[in-house]
């Protein structure tokens, strides 16, 4: 019998976060077949506690976060705890970021909407101490296509300073769903005079892909490139 999976997501008062979740849950249990659940570190409900306390057998829990920064290392550690409560023997994968597919579902939200992909900025929420920072740029230090930079919204301005050498790039929230950050990072981009693109990474083909994997179902897609995004030379 597979393991059920948690998707273990951070909460928002912002419906938006909950819907593309739960709409992301769906697009498993339809695809896979799979005993997917949901569980919340803030705000929504179900909490880790909560669920954990009907939860038995395996259960593969996969943090619903684009980079390893403090949630992963402070909250998910807890809340893995609290869905073992009730007896189910609880394994936590790593987050979603950093991963290569996550660059694939920037470039879906680019193509649908029309956009040019040669000069692009990523906006995470960022943390306090720089992790998220880092790790994205490290994402596309490693993977990124040349013309593409990154930056939270904790440390916007050594990123922004001459940001329209070239013409004004587009901004990518780098967020899993609409909500909360999508819309600060939005608000930035009209400040910076640049366009953002719509929609946060979950409900790409690229991230359905990659929390299946995270869940232990591996997806082959002869359309995603999970692998170096850098041209050739670069």
């Amino acid at each position: 019998m597979r393991p059920a999976v948690v998707l273990l997501a951070h909460g928002s008062p912002d419906p938006r976060h909950r819907d593309a979740i739960e709409a992301q849950a769906e697009r498993l249990r339809a695809q896979r077949g799979a005993d997917v659940r949901c569980a919340y570190l803030e705000t929504d409900d179900p909490s880790p506690a909560t669920l954990g306390a009907g939860l038995s057998g395996e259960v593969v829990a996969v943090p619903m976060l684009v980079t390893p920064a403090y949630h992963a290392r402070v909250d998910v550690p807890a809340a893995t705890r609290d869905l073992a409560a009730g007896g189910a023997a609880v394994t936590v994968t790593d987050s979603l970021g950093p991963d290569p597919l996550l660059l694939d579902a920037c470039r879906e939200r680019l193509t649908e909407h029309g956009l040019p992909a040669d000069r692009v900025l990523l906006v995470a929420g960022g943390s306090s101490d720089g992790q998220a920072a880092a790790t994205l740029a490290g994402l596309l230090a490693d993977h990124g296509p040349a013309g593409w930079s990154s930056t939270t919204l904790a440390e916007v301005a050594p990123a922004t300073a001459g940001l329209h050498v070239s013409g004004p790039p587009v901004v990518i929230p780098f967020v899993l769903a609409e909500g909360v950050l999508h819309d600060k990072v939005a608000v930035l981009a009209d400040r910076l005079g640049c366009r953002a693109a719509p929609g946060g990474l979950l409900g790409t083909d690229a991230l359905d892909a990659l929390v299946a994997r995270r869940a232990g179902m591996p997806a082959d897609d002869p359309r995603l490139s999970p692998g170096d995004h850098r041209e050739a030379g670069t």
